[in-house]
């Protein structure tokens, strides 16, 4: 009994022992010579899409930094690897799957595609000790809860309506007086939406209508109605692949042709937008973190040009849009923290990461005193001929804005 008793006891020690290190920086971050990262996606669901090319940005980086030799962390080269969970598209699984990480030791995360999602896992990251370099969580509200652990490379959201409102102003000509905006419900589009009609009113246009909808909606048509009447010069939408899609596709359904053009967030740039709706598509504005003209240069990809040669190497000749570019950044700022910090402990990197100011191929990597990436200027881009094309900020233009805009004319 007594050997038994012995022996029982030296298991549960040792599996105490292991429990306890799961968690401490020699496990956590660091398995023999790897250096691992978690990262919780929309794989499958609504945002299954968005989330593919999130993981594609991961997979960019995680590969440029291994070819050229590894994360150094003191006198050490470390491979960088990445674990990613499907957290279906759902908030509440992305903060469980966060949680998981944590008691699997892995303290360093990238973030979840979306600002739900984001919000859920800052709030998890914050009370176990984590550090997430935040990829597409750019809801404003995300940073007033006093997070410390949380570091968003991409603009705030209140920039994305208001860059395109910016590039109306200044490139329109004739230059429209009136604009209605039209918005998913969910708290990102909300706060978007609010940052353009500010910018919209302070430049002079006159706001006629900001109309909500469900946040997925494939159908859109009561706030189209709604608008249709008020026959407003630009219509300015926030909203995600799927009710950016519906609210060109229905606007012509419904004869709903602005004199201006439609202006729209999150979708225009993305393949799946032009490839959905062809012709119609030609025209729309649409504002973005990253084109292959934006400024910056680091020393894991180069130029925003390098960026696109080695996406296309990656995968198979494909160009890459904001979504993977951002994701990219993002890991190269953990990755540079982690350097810096000379350390894979989270409050080392966390505080690395918050003392960041670097240049990129993504643009500067530098965070306010909450988390937020507020040096970055959002750019606007202009279907043309099935593809974007940046015209705004003028320094990085490919092309002038035509206007008015042919995009969901019959």
């Amino acid at each position: 009994m007594l050997v038994r008793r012995t022996v029982a006891l030296a298991v549960v020690a040792s599996a105490l022992a292991a429990g306890c290190g799961s968690k401490g920086e020699s496990a956590s971050s660091t398995t023999g010579d790897t250096l691992k990262l978690g990262a919780s996606l929309s794989l499958t669901g609504p945002l299954a899409r968005e989330g593919g090319l999130t993981k594609e940005g991961y997979e960019v980086c995680r590969r440029a930094v291994n070819d050229k030799g590894g994360v150094r962390v003191g006198a050490k080269r470390l491979k960088l690897a990445v674990k990613y969970q499907d957290d279906t598209s759902k908030p509440d699984t992305a903060g469980q799957l966060i949680d998981q990480f944590n008691d699997q030791g892995v303290k360093l995360v990238l973030g979840p595609y979306g600002s739900a999602a984001t919000e859920a896992t800052a709030a998890v990251v914050e009370r176990n000790g984590q550090v997430m370099a935040d990829s597409s969580g750019a809801d404003d509200t995300i940073f007033q809860k006093g997070y410390k652990r949380t570091f968003a490379v991409l603009s705030p959201a209140r920039a994305y309506a208001a860059s395109m409102v910016r590039a109306i102003d200044e490139l329109a000509q004739p230059k429209p007086r009136t604009i209605a905006f039209l918005s998913a419900d969910d708290g990102f589009s909300k706060t978007v939406t609010e940052g353009g009609v500010d910018e919209a009113r302070k430049l002079g246009f006159k706001v006629v209508a900001t109309e909500y909808f469900p946040n997925g909606a494939s159908d859109v048509s009561s706030a189209l109605t709604k608008v249709k009447p008020l026959k407003p010069d630009v219509i300015v939408s926030s909203a995600h692949l799927v009710e950016g899609i519906a609210v060109i596709k229905q606007s012509r359904e419904l004869g709903v042709t602005p004199a201006g053009g439609f202006a729209e967030t999150v979708a225009p740039p993305t393949p799946d937008f032009s490839g959905t709706l062809g012709k119609a598509a030609e025209g729309v504005l649409g504002s973005t973190q990253w084109t292959s003209r934006t400024v910056g240069k680091d020393r894991w990809i180069g130029t925003a040009g390098d960026y696109v040669t080695l996406f296309g190497k990656v995968y198979d000749g494909r160009k890459p849009e904001y979504h993977a570019a951002e994701a990219t950044a993002a890991c190269i700022a953990l990755v540079d923290a982690v350097e810096k910090a000379g350390s894979t402990d989270a409050d080392k990197v966390r505080d690395a990461l918050a003392a960041l100011d670097e240049p990129s191929f993504f643009g500067p990597l530098k965070f306010n005193s909450v988390g937020q990436n507020v040096s970055k200027t959002m750019e606007v881009i202009q279907v043309r001929g099935g593809k974007p094309v940046t015209v705004w900020p003028k320094d990085v233009a490919e092309a002038k804005l035509k206007w008015p805009a042919a995009g969901g004319r019959s």
